[in-house]
């Protein structure tokens, strides 16, 4: 089965066809990768992985075999990455290839090199790079939305302990003065943020209040033109410090009055694309917090429910979906509890899958055939951390 096609022209007496094939650069976002590649093996769909040199992740799974180009140096080199590209449009000459977007730092360089990677045939269907950064960076995606009402967390000017727990969260995703990847820091203890409010870092940051409630992911592809498709989902569980999603499920939407106000934001500047954006619910107050306009970690629970990648070219449709499906990272909950870190649990619904195990493990990303030695992989990696951490506490008692 093939993706969408057309006839460009006549050579001789047989039409020529132009077949999509979709070109993802590997070795960040390894779930959304997955979810994508499963996806696309389900409907014959074509793709092409660029796998980051060393050890890729997806080396570990039945998609090794889509790794069609590799990365040689382990940074984002442009000429290196075009230099794939090359290797790849010589494999495949006369299909279109298509940019899919799941990894921010990617995505900033294709769209800052867009002419670069366009002249070599692949074809980027993003808005363009300061559009991309007004919605991806903190600050100014939150200037954004507050514009059409949405609420935001209280921002702290000027923070003291008094004002714990907060949040430290970076004006952009790349420091203008030193270069540095940010993300955002949650500061629990005075001690914590002495230390921050220490480093060479608080000047990329802004601080907001730490907010306790239900957290909801409002899900969208955004075309050039119509209305935007949106599915919503509730958040379970996840990693410390804010990092990813470990447990989650489909479910109907929140708040109709936010739905307006982001449609209308993403709208009022001409966005289009896949977007996730997060929301916290307290006492019935839905706060934005941020957005990643990229195909996100849990994004198999998307396709799940209804979501298709291959939107993004401009020829397919999203479906209804399930209403009622889970998602689950098994290993990557045992690297956070084997790490020392404790992950917030949102425990509004996760009591009820608690007691349903066989539901969760059947929702487990990486329990399939496909992704069992990575499974496996993530599992070793995680008792390795927890034998270390109980070596290092034997030798300090010892002492």
């Amino acid at each position: 089965m093939r993706s969408s096609q057309s006839c460009s022209m006549l050579r001789g007496s047989e039409p020529v066809v132009d077949r999509i094939r979709y070109v993802i650069f590997t070795g960040a976002n390894e779930r959304a990768v997955i979810a994508i590649c499963r996806h696309f093996r389900r409907n014959g769909i074509a793709c092409s992985l660029i796998a980051r040199p060393g050890t890729d992740p997806l080396r570990k799974t039945r998609f090794v075999g889509w790794i069609e180009a590799v990365r040689r140096v382990d940074r984002l080199d442009v000429d290196d990455m075009l230099a794939a590209l090359a290797r790849i449009k010589a494999l495949h000459s006369g299909e279109r290839l298509i940019f899919l977007p799941t990894a921010e730092s990617i995505i900033r360089l294709v769209l800052d090199q867009r002419e670069a990677f366009e002249g070599v045939g692949l074809e980027v269907p993003l808005v363009d790079k300061s559009l991309y950064e007004r919605v991806s960076d903190k600050s100014s995606f939150l200037d954004l939305m507050a514009g059409v009402g949405m609420p935001l967390p209280p921002r702290i000017d000027r923070v003291v302990a008094s004002d714990l727990p907060v949040v430290a969260k970076p004006f952009h995703e790349v420091s203008a003065r030193s270069g540095r990847k940010l993300y955002p820091e949650l500061i629990f203890t005075e001690q914590a943020l002495e230390a921050f409010l220490a480093s060479d870092l608080v000047d990329d940051y802004f601080f907001q209040r730490y907010l306790d409630g239900r957290s909801y992911y409002f899900l969208a592809f955004f075309p050039r033109s119509g209305e935007p498709t949106v599915r919503y989902q509730e958040n379970l569980l996840q990693q410390p410090n804010g990092k990813s999603m470990l447990a989650a499920r489909v479910c109907e939407c929140p708040d109709a009055r936010s739905e307006e106000r982001l449609i209308r934001g993403f709208q009022s500047v001409g966005f289009f694309g896949f977007v996730m954006v997060e929301l916290i619910e307290v006492k019935g107050v839905f706060h934005l917090i941020e957005a990643n306009p990229r195909l996100w970690g849990p994004f198999e629970l998307a396709i799940k429910a209804g979501f298709r990648p291959e939107a993004i070219a401009g020829g397919a449709h999203h479906e209804r979906g399930s209403g009622r499906a889970l998602y689950f990272w098994t290993s990557g909950l045992a690297l956070s509890l084997f790490a020392g870190g404790r992950p917030r649990c949102y425990p509004q619904y996760l009591r009820k899958l608690v007691s349903r195990p066989f539901a969760l493990l059947g929702a487990d990303i990486y329990l399939r055939v496909d992704t069992l030695r990575l499974l496996g992989h993530e599992l070793g990696n995680a008792f390795l951390l927890a034998y270390s951490r109980l070596r290092r506490r034997v030798l300090r008692d010892a002492l």
